[in-house]
C-alpha cells in the first residue's frame, strides 16, 4: 500500500492495515481515534498538541484549493465575488471532515516511516 492511498483510506502509517479513525463515521466525533493502532501498537495520540502541525499542513493545502476555486468560478465562470464566496462556503461545509481527517492522515504518514515488515503480516 502506498503513502498516498494509506493517507485517503486513513491506514496506519506503520503497518498500513489498522484503522486511524473509529469505525463508523460519528458526526459528534469526526475526529475519534482509537489510542493505537490495533495491528502494529503504534500509538495515535504520542502527545498532547501532536496534531497541531496537521493544523498548519491544512492551512495550506486548503488555502490553495480554496484560491483555485474562487479563481475558477470568477475568471472561467464569470461568477460574481458573492456567488463565488457562495460556492466556496458551500464546498467548505461539505467537505470540513474529509479535510480535517486527511490533515490527520497526512501529518501521521509524514511523522510515521513505513515499516515492510508489516507487509508480509496478514
Amino acid at each position: 500500500m502506498s503513502i498516498i492511498s494509506r493517507i485517503f483510506k486513513y491506514k496506519c502509517p506503520r503497518c498500513g492495515k489498522g484503522d486511524i479513525y473509529t469505525q463508523p463515521f460519528n458526526i459528534k466525533e469526526p475526529l475519534a481515534m482509537p489510542e493505537k493502532c490495533e495491528v502494529c501498537d503504534l500509538p495515535f495520540l504520542p502527545q498532547p498538541g501532536y496534531y497541531y502541525g496537521a493544523m498548519f499542513m491544512s492551512y495550506i493545502v486548503t488555502g490553495w484549493l480554496y484560491l483555485a476555486i474562487i479563481g475558477f468560478c470568477m475568471l472561467i465562470m464569470k461568477m460574481s465575488v458573492e456567488q463565488s464566496f457562495g460556492i466556496l462556503i458551500l464546498f467548505v461545509i461539505l467537505t470540513y471532515f474529509k479535510t480535517a481527517r486527511l490533515a490527520r492522515a497526512l501529518w501521521l504518514n509524514v511523522m510515521v516511516k513505513h515499516d515492510k515488515k508489516w507487509d508480509v503480516i496478514k
